[in-house]
């Protein structure tokens, strides 16, 4: 027979291994512009819930997967980002604090959100090979990460959302700029994309 003692013990450690399975791992979120210090916080419990039900079945295809992606990091930056505006003094709006960070930090957020992703074994076929610099019809410059499909090598390009928050992130087939047509978003690998301070990671 176990002595009461030890079953308690065992019943407090079943219960924190319960809760930590439960509890949404902690995030660094960018707000300043060289982001030497992230903010750090909590991803939701129900947040984290949700995000795991959207991983949650058992054969997903490479596009499945990508769609989980997009919506997965939506709902986080939607959680993280309505629980800082209620940690500012000024209480600041959700969507003010997020569509005032810059083009940067989005990516840095985006990047570092998919890390968590596949640090818990959700994304499962898809990896990160590097970061790349997009330029659009107009010439203006965003980040964008360079995604490589383990099933079948394919390349893709996952971008952040700037405009709204809650707006889906985007994953687009990658292709090279010399095989676009105008008007089109270009993907520009230079040599500057490897030099952007994600000092954070």
């Amino acid at each position: 027979m176990i002595p009461f003692k030890i079953k308690t013990i065992l019943i407090i450690a079943l219960f924190s291994l319960s809760y930590q399975t439960y509890a949404g791992p902690l995030v660094k979120i960018c707000l300043d512009e060289n982001c030497k210090k992230p903010s750090e916080l909590k991803i939701s419990e129900s947040c984290w819930t949700q995000v795991k039900d959207i991983f949650s079945s058992p054969f997903s295809t490479d596009k499945d997967e990508q769609d989980n992606i997009i919506t997965s990091i939506s709902l986080i930056e939607s959680d993280v980002f309505l629980t800082l505006s209620k940690l500012t003094p000024e209480s600041y709006d959700a969507n003010d604090l997020y569509t005032s960070n810059s083009i940067k930090n989005n990516y840095r957020n985006t990047k570092y959100i998919l890390g968590i992703l596949l640090d818990k074994h959700m994304v499962k076929h898809h990896f990160i090979r590097k970061t790349i610099t997009i330029k659009n019809w107009a010439g203006f410059e965003s980040y964008g990460l360079l995604l490589q499909s383990l099933t079948d090598s394919k390349l893709y390009v996952l971008v952040s959302n700037n405009t709204e928050l809650g707006s889906s992130a985007r994953i687009e087939s990658y292709k090279k700029s010399s095989d676009l047509t105008s008007g089109v978003i270009k993907t520009i690998e230079t040599p500057q994309t490897r030099d952007i301070e994600d000092d954070f990671e």
